[in-house]
This record gives structure tokens, sequence and C-alpha cells, in this order.
């Protein structure tokens, strides 16, 4: 019985640490490039619940366009679209989500970062547009749906992450854990979130009732989140273009001037 007893609460204390872990964004590694445009722009600290997120402006004048990084990406993985929106008239707003990049925090999830949207707007003023990219997909449908964030005129989505604990079985084979730990973890997720609540979240779902012109890119090569969550989501979504290239991978698209191209001309029109 005592070696029993050892062996659940070992069990417990490594679903803790597990728990940590899958709530705790890695950190994107900033190119010289990338800090280039950043040192461009205007840059402040927000205060938000957990401390104060880091922010970055391009621009003074012109529509806001607001870019939305994925899980484990920071401000610095959508500079690209800088100079493309500034050149088309537009002004830019990043920021680095919770617990991500240069803003506060080690743990974070959608529940959190949701609301730190409605600071950028309450600071910045309306957006004209969303460009979100994997999970920051995820967090802004979830935003304008369940939140009722104020809707854009027209939102770009890049590789769309579609249900939210689809990243539980990911992370699983990422970490090389067995089943046990992630039943673990899922009963701990129900537990701390309330059953079901991050079942729910899921954006096939959520962009029904999103009546927003949209514009999809997802690569067929990416091997961070499938190919077939933006198939899924684009099917359900009447307002979406979708688009899928090759060879760009996850993050690919982000960097690239004929995908730039497309972006602000469906910005425009």
């Amino acid at each position: 019985m005592a070696t029993l007893e050892f062996s659940t609460t070992k069990q417990q204390v490594i679903v803790k640490k597990v728990y940590q872990a899958f709530f705790s964004p890695s950190q994107y590694e900033v190119k010289p490039s990338d800090r280039e445009v950043i040192d461009r722009g205007s840059n402040y600290r927000l205060p938000f619940k957990g401390g104060e997120l880091a922010v970055t402006t391009w621009g003074s004048d012109g529509p806001g366009v607001l870019l939305m990084h994925g899980w484990g990406g920071a401000r610095a993985q959508m500079t690209g679209f800088v100079e493309p929106l500034l050149s088309a008239g537009y002004r830019v707003v990043a920021y680095d989500q919770p617990a991500h990049g240069e803003s506060d925090g080690k743990m974070t999830n959608v529940l959190e970062i949701a609301p730190t949207m409605h600071l950028l707007e309450k600071r910045e003023g309306k957006f004209d547009s969303i460009i979100a990219h994997s999970f920051g997909t995820l967090i802004t449908s979830y935003a304008l749906v369940k939140r009722n964030f104020p809707p854009p005129s027209r939102l770009v989505y890049f590789g769309a992450f579609n249900r939210l604990l689809d990243s539980l079985p990911r992370f699983q084979v990422l970490a090389k854990l067995p089943d046990e730990i992630i039943d673990g973890l899922r009963e701990m997720i129900h537990e701390n979130f309330g059953r079901d609540v991050l079942d729910a979240i899921v954006n096939e779902e959520l962009v029904k009732q999103i009546r927003i012109p949209a514009l999809m890119f997802h690569d067929r090569s990416d091997n961070v989140t499938p190919v077939e969550d933006s198939r899924a989501i684009a099917n359900a979504w009447s307002e979406a273009q979708y688009i899928e290239t090759n060879g760009l991978g996850h993050r690919g698209a982000l960097q690239s001037g004929e995908v730039h191209q497309q972006v602000v001309k469906f910005l425009k029109n």
C-alpha cells in the first residue's frame, strides 16, 4: 500500500510539473533584423493584471492594424508586415502577449491573453484590421465572439489553430509523455478551469459567429499546426477566402513579400 501511495504521489508531482510546462510558452529568438524594426517603432510598457506588456507602434496616423503572434512567438516575428503596411498608409501595433517575449509572466492561457486585447484597444483606439498567426487566431476569434472585442473590418489568419485542446496530444508527442501523465494533465486542467471550459474553445465553431471578411493562409508543409486545422475553419467560415501555400512551413508566410502584397491588397479592397 505504501508503495502504491508513493507511486501516486510521485505521479502527481510529475503531472504538476507537466502542467506548468504546458502553460509556459517557449521563448522566441529575436533576430537582429526583427530588433531593428522594433527599435524604429515607438516602444512602451502597458500594465495588465500580471505585470506589464511590451508594446510597439509604428506610424502616427491611418487605420490601425493589430498584429497577434502565436504561442511561443513574439511581436518580433510579425515585423515583416510593418513596412508593407506603413507604405500602404496604415498604423501598426504589435505586442508581446503575457508570458511571451519581453512581457511579464511565466505561465499563461487563452483566458488570460484575450482580455489584454481590450487593453490595447483602449490605449490605441479601434483597430481597422487584425493580422494573427497560429494560436493568435484562436485568441482573436475567442475575443471577438466571447469577449465582445470591437470587430475590425478585416481579418487575416495564418496557420490557424482550430481546437484548443488538440494542443494536448501534440504536446504529448513533443514531450514524449506516457498516456497516464497526459490523462492526469487533462484532469488537472478540468479541475483548474472547469470541466469542458477549454474543450469548448474551437475556432471552427467560433468563426460561424464572425461576420467579418477574412483572408486565411496555411502552408501544406506546416509541421506545427496541421493544414487540416485551417481547412476545417475555412469550411465553416462563410466569410473566409482561403489560400494554401507550399514550402513556407509554419512561419515562412510571415516573411514572404508576395504574401504581404496579397494581404495589403485584401485590406485595401
